[in-house]
């Protein structure tokens, strides 16, 4: 029996899990196997599923993973059956089975939705974008690009921007719309150099490098690579460095600096074998048999098939390429019956696999070799597919770019539209409400603590009789617009307006979301009833030290202040004209505490007033908006410290005491 519980060895597997340190999923999952309970097992299955996938032991790991999504359907674990069909999406993708990939895609992608696992969404939905851009539907690939863009923006998740901006740059790049490839990489480029993340500059940097290579500057495309290549050595990151060594090859060669090339690729190539990536081997010894077929070397070409023969080759364009190449060898050695086999063998994995463009090639080549055989019949028949798909392909990119425009006319359309929708919201919810809202929750939020403040102008009434009712109006919006300032300056929510009087609110913690910013400030020895008693406070104090003068009389506007804290209940109501307000007894009382206020005074209750030298007593505190003045009780600069008698609190209804400040 594993002396560990089960959520200690879950913890140490999904670090394990994104590390890809298959050694430790191994032990964990041993581990697992000795609690021999369900749930220890789909986990199990989960962990070693990975190891597999890792290892490229393909069936072995389906096999896992189809075993955890049983456990978890059983188990009534949804969101863990929804991340291991994502995994299996990601696996088939990994071989090729695009069709299944995009299968398990979309039954993640499902029950994502269905459980309102928003950056799961988008992460699944970004990975459906990729399989699309594979098989050549770059609209589709472009619309589920822009739709994880959109969930990652939402949620300010940054580097899910930059990856989003980036993939929209391979669909564009796959388009050979290269002025907006570049745009996107350089946006992305961007974001990952203000996050400081290096591999993803390397990455993005390296995109660049490939783009210019496209377009014939091979300068700019060494440039590029080169620095992509440089940043990996810093990092140490030895996959980079052999991804970078295979990226400059390529270039080398396009430029036809075979030399260079085959340096880079045996660099590469070196690398690959140490971290043991077996894909990449493949890849790249594929690389250089084509170098030394376009060099004429046939020698060296047919030592390098031998050598991929011997190969387990996964990616299927890997394994026609390395057939092209072996027809090129048989034919130049006068084998043309063999090189026609080969060719007509690699055609038909090419169409079964929906490669159009490898598929047009092969035409192509049995097309030559039809000629030097005298094979007039073949020749014609290759010749007219060659030109047929040829022409579909050249069609097809045009209509591809205009079903691309029209998609991404479609997609600026939504995202006006969306942008005019959030103004709305923010003209009438405070922006973290609006963003909620947004993002499709209902706002129904409970707050254990929470300051509550209602403020009034002493003698509206009066004085706006005597005054025009433009007046009147401009005077109340500066007054407000004044508040709204300190509000937001104090991180105090303003909740509504009421005639003359003005209602805000510090809140706590919801017991549905975790207010981040406020959590970070607080310390140890401050409640967090303390802190939003000292923003409410400061607030009431900068409200109160407002100057604004009637026009009519010249006289000084005069405020009064009521202010109490405890827990409140906050939502949304309304469809059409939304309102953002907040119920409770908390409410209730501090409107109470303004209308029994003096003029020029700030009516605080008891429990508002003992958070208040709770903060007195303890250590200063770090925020940097607590600025309050130490005293007796916390006498604030010009404003006098009254105590109510205990017959008038009984009288309106309140035990203990309150304090006007």
């Amino acid at each position: 029996m594993s002396s560990r519980t089960f959520e200690e060895i879950q913890a140490d597997t999904r670090q394990a899990t994104s590390n890809n340190d298959v050694e430790a999923l191994l032990r964990y999952s041993a581990e697992l196997d000795a609690l021999a309970t369900q749930q220890s097992e789909a986990l199990a299955c989960r962990s070693r599923g990975w190891v597999f996938y890792v290892r490229r032991e393909y069936s072995l790991a389906l096999i896992q993973f189809q075993r955890a999504v049983a456990l978890y359907e059983i188990l009534g674990e949804r969101i863990d059956m929804a991340i291991v069909m994502g995994n299996m999406g990601i696996l088939h993708e990994g071989t090729g089975n695009l069709t299944s990939a995009i299968e398990f895609y979309h039954r993640a992608l499902a029950l994502h939705e269905e459980l309102g696992s928003h950056q799961s969404v988008a992460i699944v939905t970004g990975n459906l974008g990729v399989v699309y851009l594979n098989i050549g539907d770059f609209p589709t690939a472009l619309s589920h690009f822009h739709r994880a863009l959109a969930y990652h923006e939402a949620r300010n998740n940054h580097k899910g921007v930059a990856i989003g901006t980036a993939n929209i740059g391979n669909v564009y790049n796959s388009t050979c719309d290269y002025p907006a490839a570049l745009d996107h990489y350089h946006r992305a480029l961007a974001l990952y150099e203000v996050l400081g993340d290096l591999s993803g500059v390397a990455l993005v940097t390296a995109n660049i490098g490939l783009v210019h290579m496209n377009t014939g500057d091979n300068p700019a495309a060494l440039m590029h690579c080169n620095r992509a290549l440089a940043i990996n050595e810093d990092l140490g990151d030895r996959l980079g460095i052999a991804n970078a060594m295979s990226n400059l090859g390529d270039v080398h060669g396009t430029a036809g600096n075979f030399q260079a090339a085959l340096d880079h690729f045996n660099r590469a190539l070196a690398l690959f074998v140490e971290i043991e990536d077996r894909n990449g081997q493949a890849h790249v010894t594929g690389s250089l048999l084509e170098t030394y077929v376009r060099m004429g070397s046939d020698a060296d070409a047919l030592t390098l098939l031998q050598s991929m023969d011997a190969m387990q080759i996964d990616e299927p364009i890997t394994h026609i390429s390395r057939e092209q190449s072996r027809a090129t060898l048989q034919e130049r050695s006068g084998d043309l019956d063999n090189a026609a086999t080969t060719l007509h063998h690699v055609l038909a994995e090419a169409l079964e696999l929906g490669l159009r463009s490898k598929t047009a090639d092969i035409h192509k080549s049995l097309r030559d070799l039809a000629l030097k055989q005298n094979n007039l019949a073949a020749y014609v028949e290759h010749n007219n597919e060659f030109t047929r798909i040829t022409e579909e392909i050249n069609g097809k990119e045009t209509t591809t770019k205009l079903a691309m425009q029209a998609k991404q006319r479609e997609i600026d359309a939504k995202d006006r539209e969306h942008a005019q929708h959030m103004a709305v919201l923010h003209s009438t919810l405070p922006k973290h409400i609006a963003d909620r809202v947004a993002r499709g929750e209902t706002v129904n939020d409970h707050f254990d603590n929470a300051s509550v403040l209602f403020i009034d102008v002493v003698g509206f009434t009066t004085h706006s009789s005597e005054l025009d009712a433009t007046v009147v109006v401009e005077l109340l919006q500066n007054i407000f617009s004044s508040f709204d300032g300190i509000c937001a300056k104090h991180d105090v929510t303003k909740i509504k307006t009421i005639g003359d009087s003005y209602m805000a609110v510090a809140f706590g913690t919801a017991n549905t979301e975790q207010r981040t910013q406020n959590s970070e400030q607080r310390t140890a020895h401050v409640m967090p009833s303390v802190v939003e008693a000292q923003r409410i406070a400061n607030v009431a104090l900068a409200m109160m030290s407002s100057e604004f003068v009637w026009p009519h009389t010249g006289e000084r506007v005069m405020f009064r202040i009521g202010i109490h804290c405890g827990p409140v209940v906050a939502g949304v109501l309304g469809t059409q004209r939304m309102q953002y307000d907040v119920w409770g007894d908390t409410v209730n009382v501090a409107s109470r505490m303004e209308s029994t206020s003096e003029p020029g005074k700030i009516h605080v209750s008891e429990a508002l007033a003992k958070a208040l030298n709770d903060h007195k007593n303890s250590p200063p505190s770090p925020l940097s908006h607590a600025s309050l003045e130490r005293g007796s009780l916390l006498l604030f600069p010009g404003v006098r410290l009254m105590l109510r008698a205990k017959e008038q609190c009984r009288r309106i209804g309140w035990r203990g005491r309150e304090n006007f400040l």
